[in-house]
């Protein structure tokens, strides 16, 4: 007689202990597998094959350890072998021998033809050292000024070019970028500003400033002393179409007579600046450089 089992799989006990049949829930969650009995062992065959996998694979391993080792000892053996015949000397042959003999000898005979030599060369440098130091005394003879002409180079005094005294000029030669310390001959647009008024300033022969000179210009561009042709170009956003015609493509010569470093490449006088400009109404123009004459 039969009756149902508390088990939650579902199955169903019988009298007898060795008999076991699979309910609907063992069906559904073990369908691939059959069915032990209790007292039944579970086959060796799955577990044989497992570890005879695991040797195998402990035995590819163990194998190629060993392979990677032997190989990198043969390796270091070769490199010492290698080095130890680069280090043996090489024993020189007859024929190297012979010639080394040969070059002996003539070193030697070389010599001793020098050593017969050197009294005839010792008279010659003495008369030659004889000859020089009566050229060198005759030269400096004739270089001592005489004693009335050292009087007047020194009566005569120095003059020293001043900044302020520089005129604007046009030279007829060509100005070389040497002349003006590697600066630019022409420079196709460049931005030019009044002085600020209120800030004191002084040329660079420390001479002052006059804001009423028409040709003063301070940059850091060009080397003090150096004329400029200053070109107004178009652009003016601040002026009327006859106020642009009026001023655009007027021309100046400015003098630079200070170093003096700002936002703008040039910075003019107010009386420079009203010249190419409006002053009061314009603050930055742009205008076009061309040197004209290098400085005295």
């Amino acid at each position: 007689m039969s009756h149902h089992s508390r088990d939650p799989s579902g199955a169903h006990d019988f009298s007898s202990p060795q008999i076991r049949v699979r309910g609907a829930n063992d069906f559904r969650q073990y369908s691939n597998q059959r069915l032990r009995l209790p007292n039944e062992r579970p086959p060796l065959g799955p577990r044989i094959r497992q570890i005879i996998g695991a040797l195998v694979t402990i035995a590819i391993l163990g194998g190629v350890g060993v392979g990677v080792y032997f190989g990198v000892t043969l390796l270091l053996e070769d490199d010492e072998s290698s080095t130890a015949e680069v280090a043996e000397p090489v024993e020189p042959t007859d024929t190297e021998s012979e010639a080394q003999a040969a070059s002996d000898q003539a070193t030697e005979s070389a010599q001793d033809a020098a050593s017969e030599e050197e009294p005839s060369e010792a008279t010659g440098s003495a008369a030659s050292v004889e000859q020089s130091q009566q050229q060198t005394s005759a030269q400096e003879q004739a270089q001592q000024p005489e004693p009335a002409q050292s009087a007047q180079q020194a009566a005569k005094p120095q003059t020293v070019v001043s900044v302020s005294s520089i005129e604007p000029r046009v030279t007829d030669e060509v100005v070389t970028p040497a002349q003006i310390d590697g600066a630019e001959i022409v420079a196709e647009r460049a931005t030019a500003e009044p002085v600020p008024p209120g800030i004191p300033r002084s040329l660079a022969d420390g001479a002052a400033y006059d804001p009423t000179e028409p040709a003063t210009v301070f940059t850091a561009r060009w080397p003090v002393g150096t004329t400029l042709r200053l070109t107004r170009l178009p652009g003016a956003t601040l002026l009327t179409d006859e106020e642009q015609a009026e001023v655009v493509g007027t021309e100046t010569l400015v003098v630079v007579r200070g170093s003096e470093s700002s936002n703008t490449d040039l910075q003019l006088s107010p009386a420079a600046f009203e010249q190419i400009a409006f002053l009061g109404t314009e603050r930055i123009i742009a205008v076009r450089v061309e040197v004209t004459a290098p400085p005295p």
